[in-house]
């Protein structure tokens, strides 16, 4: 098996290299993609497209139920709760996640001879620079340290009085710091500064507060900024760059994020009413329409046959919106809990992949596979070397793209937005729930294959699997690691989120 392995990689790394476009929508969990749901009443056609031409993966997951963790170890291929970071999410003005040492993805890519962008949701945290030259980390005397106690830092992001910041100076920490030659996007559509950014800076200045009517927390605007044309913009950019780079002899990595269907729910006027249910429906279909933008890139490029897409989402379904909760037994019905849960539905996510005379076309992949495996296997696509510090809880999965099957499926590590784990190998998933106030876990033991939407508890029966699932969980987190490699470090001594 090591053989055939190492022969494969070596064949593929010598062929020619081909674009790769990872497109990651936010939000979107995988009963909202048509083909994987035969309930869902909106339609969704170019990801139906996609899983026709391609490789539909049915037990994909990210490593969180929520944004900024996952979009963490999808570019660094770790685990986000090594970090400072053990619950919740970035806020609006947090310092960068991605320490300077990680290497991403983007990073390992340029060195192999590509060009490296990304267009939209950053969600990463972004250094902004105040008038006296220094970013709120270091006006404040706060570190990474400091994401431990997410509501402390919240609160300290909160009291920011935006006005001291220079949004005409270069910020720091965004995707130009960590490896890409271009970047155009965002922070995030609800947080400010309600701007586009363009690789180190603002396109505008945001010079106004934003009104109270409209959807995001408080902070500074771009004078007539409409959220309507976030989502038109961003794929407008993706699509240009798809066709300037089909002229170039080097091949590229795209990294588009999208924004939607997150909140805030902004149809543009074209999809008003286009779903005939309600406006978060008509945020779907956009958000499908916006990959059938850069297929059809593709495609009037004359590359599509040179290029690798993958098509996923940050999370489940957020339900916090009584439109999307309208949907819910339509769209995520067959799994328990939603964004924010350690269950099913919080992080089973769609993965598509088409990749035109490698991957079998309109095939099916049922290993359990996590979004923290793309860099490995970007990797092995290339050729690239990994170093024991780089892309610590990331398998390769190169095989699978190419049909073959692996022997058993790696264990992943799941986390959720309270600080809860669970950690799923086969059939089994073991849950450890935290209660914040008491800072105690209860564990619940699980049965994926005959109980996928994990009604049935079954540690009493099973307190063999239990212990070995968390023995395993423990060594995984001690060492720093989940895969094969010599002992690395987290932040701080990961004792506090062990349960046991």
């Amino acid at each position: 098996m090591h053989i055939g392995l190492f022969c494969l990689v070596s064949a593929v790394a010598a062929a020619p290299k081909p674009n790769i476009i990872f497109i990651l929508a936010d939000d979107m969990g995988y009963g909202s993609v048509q083909a994987n749901n035969p309930k869902s009443p909106v339609p969704s056609p170019n990801l139906d497209r996609l899983i026709s031409e391609g490789m539909n993966f049915t037990d994909a997951h990210s490593d969180s139920s929520v944004c900024t963790p996952t979009r963490y170890g999808l570019l660094t291929g770790r685990y986000s709760w090594r970090t400072g970071l053990k619950g919740g999410v970035l806020w609006r003005f947090f310092p960068s996640l991605i320490e300077p040492e990680t290497v991403t993805v983007a990073q390992l890519l340029r060195e192999q001879g590509y060009q490296t962008a990304m267009v939209g949701k950053w969600h990463l945290g972004i250094d902004f620079i105040n008038k006296d030259g220094k970013t709120l980390a270091e006006e404040r005397g706060i570190g990474q340290e400091h994401f431990v106690n997410c509501a402390d830092f919240k609160a300290v992001d909160l009291g920011v009085n935006w006005k001291k910041f220079d949004f005409s100076k270069p910020y720091r920490g965004g995707p130009s710091d960590h490896g890409f030659d271009y970047f155009f996007g965002e922070n995030l559509p609800n947080f400010p500064p309600y701007a586009f950014f363009e690789n180190d800076r603002l396109t505008e200045l945001p010079t106004v507060e934003k009104p109270k009517e409209m959807f995001g927390l408080p902070g500074p605007m771009v004078p007539g900024w409409k959220l309507e044309d976030v989502l038109p913009t961003l794929t407008e950019k993706a699509v240009q760059y798809v066709s300037e780079q089909a002229e170039s002899e080097k091949p590229f990595f795209l990294y588009f994020a999208l924004p939607s269907p997150h909140t805030p729910i902004a149809p543009s006027e074209e999809f008003v009413g286009k779903s005939g249910i309600n406006e978060y429906a008509d945020w779907m279909i956009e958000t499908d329409w916006s990959v059938g933008q850069v297929l059809e890139a593709l495609d009037k490029a004359g590359i599509a046959d040179d290029t690798l897409v993958i098509f996923s989402t940050d999370n489940g379904t957020s339900y916090a919106d009584k439109q999307a909760r309208a949907l819910r037994n339509q769209l995520d019905h067959q799994f328990k809990g939603a964004k924010r849960s350690i269950y099913e539905g919080g992080h089973r996510v769609p993965y598509i992949v088409r990749w035109p005379g490698v991957t079998p076309k309109g095939s099916t992949c049922d290993a359990t596979i996590c979004l923290n495996d793309f860099m490995a296997t970007a990797a092995a696509l290339t050729g690239a070397e990994l170093k024991d510090h780089m892309a610590v809880d990331s398998n390769n999965i190169l095989p699978l793209y190419q049909g073959k099957t692996r022997p058993e499926d790696p264990a992943v590590i799941h986390h959720d937005f309270d600080g809860g784990f669970a950690i799923r190998r086969g059939d089994w998933k073991l849950v450890f729930t935290l209660n914040r106030k008491t800072k105690t876990f209860t564990q619940e033991l699980y049965n994926l294959t005959d109980d996928i939407k994990e009604t049935k508890d079954l540690i009493t029966q099973h307190p063999e699997v239990a212990r070995e699932l968390a023995e395993l969980f423990k060594t995984q987190v001690k060492r720093g690691r989940s895969t094969p490699g010599p002992q690395q470090t987290n932040l701080e001594d990961p004792d506090w989120m062990l349960p046991f």
